[in-house]
C-alpha cells in the first residue's frame, strides 16, 4: 500500500499511539540515560508541559514552532518522536515484549562466519529486539518477523545490523541494558521516526505534543542531540532592538 503521506510508513503505527497489548513496566526517567555512550541529561530535567503548548506552525519541515506564555519554543520534530520511540523501544526490552510484525513472505539469508556464530550465540537476545529467526540449513536462516516500529526497513540489513552490533557481547556485567544493546535501541528509534522534510497537519504535531506530555526526560534524544529550544520574549524582543520596550 503507497502513499505519500509523510507518517503512512509503520513509524506512524507509534506515531498513532498504539501501545502494545501488555504495557511494560515503567522505567525511571533518570535510569534511561544511565548507558554508556549517551547524553547525559541536565540535572534536573524541567516540568513536561507540552500539551499546552501553541502551535504557530512548521519550519522547514522539521521544526515545530509554539508559542507558551510569550516565550516561542521550538521543537525538533524527528528528535522528539526519537526520543518517544526510544522509550518505548527500551521499556519493551526490559518488559521483553518490542511488538513483532510478521513477514508475509519470511526472507532468507546466508550469513557469514561471524555473523552466523554471533546468531547463535545471541538468537535470543535478537529474537528480544523484535527479529524472530530460524534455521534453514547450515548457514542459512530465515527471518520471520521484524520489530512492528521499523517494519518498513530491509530485514536482511537490519539483522546485519544487530549482528555487528551484538558482536563481541560476551554477557551483561551487571548492566540492565547492555551498551550494546542501547546503542541498537536508539539506531532503531532513528529508523522508526518521522524524518526530516515531513510536513505535518495540524493534528499529527499536536498529537506528538501530547505524546512529548506522557514520555519521561525529554532534554535530548538517544544521539544527544536536544530536542526543545526556548526563546524569552526579551530575548526576541532583542532581535529586533526592543530594548526597552
Amino acid at each position: 500500500q503507497n502513499s505519500t503521506h509523510p507518517l503512512s510508513s509503520a513509524a506512524s503505527d507509534v506515531y498513532k499511539r498504539q501501545p502494545p497489548v501488555t504495557p511494560p513496566p515503567a522505567v525511571p526517567s533518570e535510569e534511561i540515560f544511565q548507558q554508556p555512550g549517551l547524553a547525559e541529561p541536565p540535572a534536573a530535567a524541567p516540568e513536561a508541559t507540552y500539551s499546552d503548548l501553541k502551535v504557530i506552525g512548521q519550519l522547514l519541515s522539521l521544526y515545530l514552532l509554539c508559542e507558551k506564555e510569550g516565550r516561542l519554543v521550538v521543537v525538533d520534530q524527528h528528535a522528539a518522536h526519537e526520543r518517544i520511540i526510544y522509550g518505548q523501544l527500551r521499556q519493551g526490552y526490559l518488559a521483553k515484549n518490542i511488538p513483532q510484525q510478521q513477514l508475509l513472505f519470511p526472507v532468507t539469508v546466508e550469513l557469514g562466519p561471524d555473523h552466523l556464530e554471533t546468531l547463535e550465540k545471541h538468537r535470543q537476545r535478537v529474537a528480544s529486539l523484535g527479529l524472530e529467526t530460524e534455521p534453514f540449513g547450515e548457514s542459512t536462516w530465515v527471518i520471520k518477523s521484524v520489530p512492528a516500529t521499523i517494519s518498513h526497513a530491509k530485514p536482511v540489513e537490519l539483522l546485519h545490523e544487530i549482528l555487528d552490533g551484538l558482536h563481541g557481547l560476551i554477557r551483561d556485567e551487571g548492566e540492565v541494558v547492555p551498551k550494546a544493546i542501547d546503542n541498537l535501541l536508539a539506531s532503531m528509534s532513528c529508523k522508526a521516526a518521522i524524518k526530516a522534510g515531513n510536513r505535518l497537519q495540524p493534528r499529527e504535531m499536536l498529537e506528538l505534543l501530547e505524546q512529548m506530555e506522557e514520555s519521561d526526560v525529554f532534554s535530548h534524544c538517544p544521539h544527544g542531540r536536544p530536542v526543545i529550544k526556548t526563546f524569552s520574549a526579551q530575548e526576541v524582543e532583542r532581535w529586533f532592538h526592543r530594548h526597552g520596550g
